[in-house]
């Protein structure tokens, strides 16, 4: 579906992790009929599919991942800044 390619583009080569809501306003300019029931929906087949891997921090707080390079999260709860680190990185 439309929705879902921007949703898709999007995540496209991001290094963040953005949360359904951040992806919601962030696409609401360009799609205004996109509603945050779809970004979730979205997100929860792209998660199934292996497009993005779900980081849940807590049960109220869930980030998208679109990469796909093995990694690490470390999550800040000061900021809430959820920061990659190569998996190498431990070695």
């Amino acid at each position: 579906t439309p929705q879902r390619q921007v949703i898709l583009e999007y995540l496209g080569g991001r290094t963040d992790h953005p949360s359904a809501g951040q992806i919601h306003r962030n696409l609401t300019g360009r799609v205004p009929s996109l509603s945050l029931a779809t970004v979730y929906n979205t997100l929860n087949l792209f998660a199934r599919k292996g497009l993005v891997r779900e980081v849940i921090v807590d049960p109220s707080r869930v980030f998208y991942d679109p990469n796909h390079d093995p990694h690490h999260h470390f999550y800040n709860v000061d900021t809430g800044e959820l920061t990659d680190v190569r998996a190498d990185a431990f070695q």
